[in-house]
Formats: C-alpha cells, sequence, structure tokens
C-alpha cells in the first residue's frame, strides 16, 4: 500500500514536471470564416481559401450603399482583422472591392480580397467601360476596358504580374493561363511590390471562368515560387523557356515554347535559340513530354492556328530594319508533335524556309471566322497601334488593314507595350478580347513604391465591330 502510494505521488511529481507540448504555441491560423453584410444581402457569401487564392465574393441588394457597408467578419480563434467587424467601409471607392487583412494570433498576416457584386451586375456580363477613340482607331469600331479581367490579374499575392499573356479553354471548361517573366510575392494594398522575385515564366488555371479563381500551377507560393517550366538542368540566367501559343490535341494540352539563351550582360542581350514543345496530360496538366528542338529556324511559338484544313499554321516573326517578316510553318493532323512544312516562294516544303508573307508584324493572332482569315497584330517597335488584315487563306495575302485599337499615351516613354494577343477563351460572339502589356523602361520602378505592381502586367479591352 506504501508503494502505491509513493508510485501515485512520484506519477504527480513527473507529470507536474513534464512540459505542455502546447504551451507557449500560437496558432497560424488566419483565414475569414465567415463574411455577412450587416443588411442589404442577397444570397450566399463565396470563400474561396487556398495556397493561391484567398478571395471573397458577396451578393447584394440592388439598393445597397456601397460607400458605408459594415460587414459582419468572422476570423480564426486568436487571429484579428482589419478592418474591423463591424467598421463601415467605403466599397464603392475602390470599385466594389475591398482588401482585409488577418493576422495570425502568431503574427502571421494574409490578404483576404472582398467583391460585393450587385443583382443587376450579374445580368449584364462583365463590366465595361466604354474608351473613346477620338480618331486613333477604325470608327465603326467600339472599344470597351475590361473591368473584369483587369482586375482579375490585378493580384496581392503570389504570381502578380508577368508578360507573354496566353490563354487556352481546356475540354472540361478551365482556361490554362501561361506567361513568361513574371514577378512572385506580396503586394500591399498600395500595390507596393516588395520583396518579389522574377520566374522566367508561369501559369495558373481559371474555372469555368470563375472570376475568383485562381491555381497556380508553379511549385511553391509566394516569393518561394519556382519557374514552372525549367530547360533542364541549365541555370536559368542562362537559358530559360518563354511559353507561348498552345491548343488541345487528342486529349492531351500542347503549348509552343520558344528557347531562349542568354547573350550578354545587356538587358537585350539575349536570343531565341529553338522552338521547343511541351506536352500535357488533361485533367492533371503534368507535364509528360518536352520535345527540344522542334524547329531551329525561327521563333514558331509566336501564334498558332487550327484551321479548317486539317492543319495547325504556326507564326514566327523576325525583325528587319525598321519593319518585321512574318513566316508560316504547318502540322497536318492538327498535331504539333507531328512532322511540319514550311511555306516558301514555291508552296509548301520540309525544308524550313524563311519566306516573308506580311510585314510590320509583331505577335502575329491569326484566326477563321465565317469563311475569311484574320490576322490581329501589333505596330511594329513597341508601337501603339493594335490592326487587323484579312485575307483568304492562312498565309495571305493579307488586306483592308485598319487599326482596333489605341493602346494609351501614357504607355509610351516610360514604358514600352508590346505582346497583343486575342483571347478566344475569353471573346463571347462578335467580339475580340485583346490583351497587351507594359513593361516600364525602369526596371527598378517595378519595386518598392505604391503602384509598382502596376507596371508590368497585361491590360485587356473587349472590341466589337471588328469585321
Amino acid at each position: 500500500m506504501h508503494k502505491m502510494i509513493l508510485l501515485l505521488i512520484a506519477g504527480g511529481i513527473l507529470t507536474s514536471c513534464m512540459k505542455n507540448p502546447l504551451d507557449g504555441y500560437m496558432s497560424q491560423e488566419r483565414a475569414i470564416i465567415s463574411f455577412r453584410l450587416a443588411e442589404g444581402q442577397s444570397g450566399e457569401t463565396e470563400i474561396v481559401n487556398g495556397t493561391d487564392s484567398a478571395a471573397i465574393t458577396v451578393y447584394a441588394e440592388d439598393d445597397l450603399d456601397l460607400g458605408a457597408v459594415s460587414p459582419l467578419v468572422t476570423v480564426s480563434k486568436g487571429a484579428t482583422v482589419l478592418p474591423a467587424r463591424g467598421v463601415k467601409v467605403d466599397f464603392a471607392s475602390k470599385g466594389n472591392r475591398y482588401t482585409y487583412r488577418v493576422t495570425s494570433e502568431a503574427g502571421i498576416v494574409k490578404n483576404w480580397y472582398v467583391r460585393i457584386l450587385k443583382r443587376n451586375e450579374l445580368a449584364t456580363g462583365p463590366r465595361l467601360e466604354l474608351l473613346q477613340g477620338n480618331g486613333r482607331w477604325d470608327p465603326r469600331v467600339t472599344v470597351y476596358s475590361d473591368l473584369d479581367y483587369n482586375d482579375y490579374l490585378t493580384r496581392y499575392q503570389h504570381w502578380n504580374g508577368g508578360d507573354g499573356c496566353y490563354s487556352v479553354l481546356l475540354p472540361d471548361g478551365r482556361i490554362i493561363w501561361s506567361f513568361q517573366d513574371s514577378f512572385f510575392g506580396q503586394v500591399s494594398t498600395d500595390r507596393n511590390r516588395t520583396n518579389n522575385v522574377m520566374r522566367r515564366n508561369a501559369a495558373h488555371l481559371q474555372l469555368d471562368t470563375s472570376l475568383q479563381s485562381f491555381f497556380q500551377l508553379n511549385p511553391g507560393s509566394g516569393n518561394q515560387s519556382e519557374t514552372w517550366i525549367k530547360y533542364g538542368n541549365a541555370p536559368e540566367d542562362q537559358d530559360w523557356y518563354w511559353p507561348g501559343a498552345g491548343q488541345v490535341h487528342n486529349g492531351k494540352f500542347q503549348m509552343l515554347l520558344s528557347h531562349v539563351r542568354k547573350t550578354g550582360n545587356g538587358t537585350w542581350d539575349f536570343a531565341h535559340v529553338s522552338t521547343d514543345l511541351a506536352i500535357f496530360d488533361l485533367p492533371s496538366m503534368q507535364l509528360s513530354q518536352l520535345v527540344k528542338d522542334k524547329d531551329l529556324s525561327s521563333n514558331y511559338s509566336a501564334g498558332s492556328m487550327k484551321a479548317p484544313d486539317g492543319y495547325t499554321y504556326m507564326y514566327s516573326t523576325e525583325n528587319g530594319y525598321l519593319t518585321s517578316f512574318m513566316y508560316v510553318a504547318r502540322a497536318a493532323g492538327n498535331d504539333l508533335n507531328g512532322a511540319w512544312e514550311y511555306y516558301g516562294e514555291n508552296g509548301w516544303s520540309a525544308t524550313p524556309v524563311k519566306y516573308n508573307v506580311c510585314n510590320d508584324i509583331t505577335q502575329p493572332n491569326v484566326f477563321y471566322k465565317d469563311g475569311k482569315y484574320y490576322l490581329v497584330s501589333q505596330q511594329n517597335i513597341f508601337g501603339l497601334d493594335i490592326y487587323i488584315q484579312e485575307a483568304n487563306s492562312p498565309v495571305g495575302p493579307w488586306t483592308n488593314k485598319r487599326t482596333l485599337y489605341h493602346i494609351p499615351d501614357k504607355y509610351s516613354g516610360d514604358f514600352i507595350s508590346y505582346n497583343a494577343f486575342v483571347h478566344h477563351a475569353l471573346s463571347r460572339e462578335g467580339e475580340l478580347v485583346i490583351s497587351y502589356n507594359i513593361n516600364p523602361v525602369d526596371f527598378a520602378s517595378n519595386f518598392n513604391k505604391p503602384g509598382s505592381a502596376d507596371r508590368y502586367r497585361p491590360y485587356f479591352v473587349r472590341v466589337f465591330n471588328w469585321k
């Protein structure tokens, strides 16, 4: 009996001396669990809390005053939120959007991007702002700024800016977005990009054209994100890929790549080496095959088109003195991994040849519509005009050149603009959605000041009456 008592006493002393593993633990959870309006809400709140997304969409009655909204916000245990629960917020002055900042018990911060949609906005389609041409483009053409997609790529964490913007609709309704040089990290509410890294290419998936859906394909997150597709084990500052045009073929996603090599220490000291081909399994988007040196003659990753004749046509441009030249290749059966043919003076041949079919073309966008082929391209040498031309064949001759849009003059001088691309995955009947990229001449201005995150990125317009 005495032994039993001694054992119990010893056990009690030992237990009291053992350290509780949870002592001093501070939670890192920083989620918004619920978000409701004090009044005027219509429908359920949508909350997306993933590695690459932290977004909330609230549906409201049409008569709600967005200048004085008092949301009831519930966050993770021990976390705090700014603005605080019940505090009035002016959503109207921020384009019906506001950033909430949740800090965990351990002091880790996460930004949450809240958007309020009124009922009447749900029925009217994309949010558009009419742009005045004032004689700078064809008077028959109507152009709108696409506010939804401009906002969609106004990101605050992980990928937050890049050029070389392409999109392709996948069979299951998702859209694959790819980019060339891109920034990753956190962006503050005043659009200040700090402690970011640049990677040579990037991609994400958008589900069902939802503006709250953004699933990053680059490994890692934030400023620990890695390049999406690397050129083997080569140093990334020496050899890299810039993704280009893509298509779906036989249940796989095929994407053309420009293999680029650094040739010196200057900003423009790089050169295209080869056009390579990446093949991805669907729906997983896992890279299943990388075909190197598919073409060594020119950069055919710039643009491609599935034509009704059973060929996929690839387009390349090459600079000349104050001009540029466009070349054409094609693959039978729409298979980019098959044999290629090249268009020359005497027709098609298996031998690579550079035969110019159109001058003054950058980033060729060729597509087929109602019996005609159309070519959309941006003015040469970082010009501000976006043109359209037409032809009766995929190789021209191209005629009836006219201006669809003039990129704002503010994007000259301190900026260059380029990469005009037609997003057929976003374009509805009778319209063209076109993005263009801006890039500051002063690379350092991409960082460490308010607004710096909006200086290297794509912007979107919707063009009507383009025919």
